[in-house]
């Protein structure tokens, strides 16, 4: 990584700080210029830095005499820590990224040489140092990374999804996919990464690790008040998370309906609902006051019969191994539903204003919940690209999955919606983009195609 020196030139800060000051008299587009403009100067910092504190970590090695432990600390994260005022955590990221941009032999695995697209990506300054951990940390499983350092490489990983891939090809569509997103989203595309290298034998074995470290406690505190704590694997919690979300939209519907504000925060709703369903628990002879709760889990019928591959459950990031969904759906009595089995009519073109419920689920099964923003479908409707009213029809190809926010938000901008390929692109007013550049959608952002992967290569 080149140094930075002193420069005659101006300083890039003063002119961020100039802009700053005159930030009242910006238009909203130049607003996001300079933010955006001063993201890309913290990551130039981030880089710096992160050298720097790779360096103080070579000098903080075993023993009394390590840079760290002689100015008082444990170790050399805990050194920056206590210099940055932030966390160990935070520290520990940017030692490894700057270790890993350095690509010095005693820094193996090197992500330089192994991932250099990612790595380039970082030094552009489009991925955070966060992103670039989390990647880096599930890329380094697949079998070429395993194998350019030296690790030995099970051969069951080779015959997964995504292993079976070439890593140059993973690598590079997973980072353009997290140069484009959040944080929260880069980790859920981790996770389908993580699972798209995992073998169904093992993916079978953690999930069962992860429900045996399920826990509940109820106490009650000094001031009379209970407190609940629970720490669940995604089945045991799909049920409770299907109640609760169903009892939040039905509160927020009944509040639209009768043109009311519901003045509880999110966090007392959904206390409210867990006293509904202790209440509903308790007479469950008694109606249900219209709440669905019904958990949806969604795989293909493919992986079902062969019993390999993963599901997805409504709400939950983490895809969940087949042989697993299979072994416990029917003792909980959570049974997929296999669309089109019945007859639905999923398609009536304009004869009808709405949505069967045939029609709700294929779109649901194809949306995932919001196509904007990935909200899942228990807090989602399903509406016309284009408008009934305007010549829209009421069939799986002109029904899009949106949460109220952003379908609100697409009729009062007036964005457009367009199908593209399998997913969807979101075209922004020129009030919000004067160049009304697309926007892919959530699925398109955060998910690895496998399919689309072996196209592309």
């Amino acid at each position: 990584m080149t140094s930075t020196g002193a420069s005659a030139g101006p300083d890039p800060l003063d002119a961020l700080r100039a802009r700053v000051e005159a930030a009242g008299a910006l238009t909203d587009w130049d607003l996001v210029a300079l933010i955006s403009d001063g993201v890309a100067r913290r990551r130039e910092a981030d880089l710096v830095l992160a050298a720097a504190v790779a360096e103080a970590g070579r000098r903080s090695g075993p023993g009394a005499g390590g840079l760290a432990r002689r100015r008082g600390f444990s170790g050399v994260d805990q050194l920056v820590a206590g210099l940055t005022g932030g966390t160990v955590a935070e520290a520990e990221r940017l030692r490894i990224l700057g270790a890993a941009l350095d690509g010095r032999e005693e820094d193996a695995p090197s992500g330089a040489s192994v991932l250099p697209y990612l790595a380039m990506t970082a030094r552009e300054g489009r991925i955070s140092p966060d992103a670039f951990v989390l990647i880096r940390g599930v890329l380094m499983h697949h079998p070429d990374a395993r194998d350019a350092d030296g690790l030995p490489v099970d051969p069951a990983v080779r015959e997964t999804p995504l292993g079976s891939l070439p890593l140059e090809r993973v690598e590079r569509m997973v980072v353009d996919k997290a140069a484009t997103i959040p944080l929260r989203s880069v980790r859920s595309l981790v996770r389908r990464i993580e699972a798209g290298l995992t073998p169904p034998l093992v993916a079978d074995e953690r999930y069962d690790e992860l429900h045996a470290l399920r826990q509940a406690s109820i106490r009650e505190e000094a001031n009379g008040m209970i407190r609940l704590t629970a720490l669940l694997d995604p089945l045991t919690a799909a049920p409770l998370m299907a109640a609760v979300d169903g009892y939040m939209k039905h509160a927020y519907r009944a509040a639209v309906e009768h043109d009311a504000v519901d003045g509880r925060t999110p966090g007392q709703l959904r206390a409210d609902a867990l006293g509904w369903l202790g209440r509903h628990a308790n007479g469950c002879e008694r109606p249900h006051d219209a709440v669905k709760t019904t958990v949806v889990v969604r795989l293909s019928l493919t992986d079902l019969e062969s019993g390999q591959g993963y599901g997805a459950i409504d709400g939950i990031d983490r895809p969940i191994p087949i042989g697993v969904l299979r072994r416990q759906a029917a003792d909980a009595e959570i049974v997929p539903t296999v669309l089109g089995t019945r007859s639905e009519v999923l398609d009536q073109g304009a004869a009808k204003r709405f949505f069967t419920l045939g029609q709700r689920r294929a779109i649901a099964e194809r949306d995932r919940g919001c196509a904007k923003c990935g909200l899942p479908p228990a807090y989602c409707d399903t509406h016309h690209v284009r408008e009934w009213q305007h010549g829209g029809r009421t069939d799986v190809d002109d029904g899009i999955m949106l949460c109220v926010r952003h379908h609100h938000m697409i009729h009062r901008e007036r964005w457009r919606i367009r199908r593209r390929g399998k997913g969807w692109q979101f075209i922004p007013p020129a009030s919000v983009d004067p160049r009304q550049e697309p926007i892919p959608g959530y699925l398109e952002r955060t998910t690895m195609d496998p399919e689309e992967l072996r196209e592309t290569g």
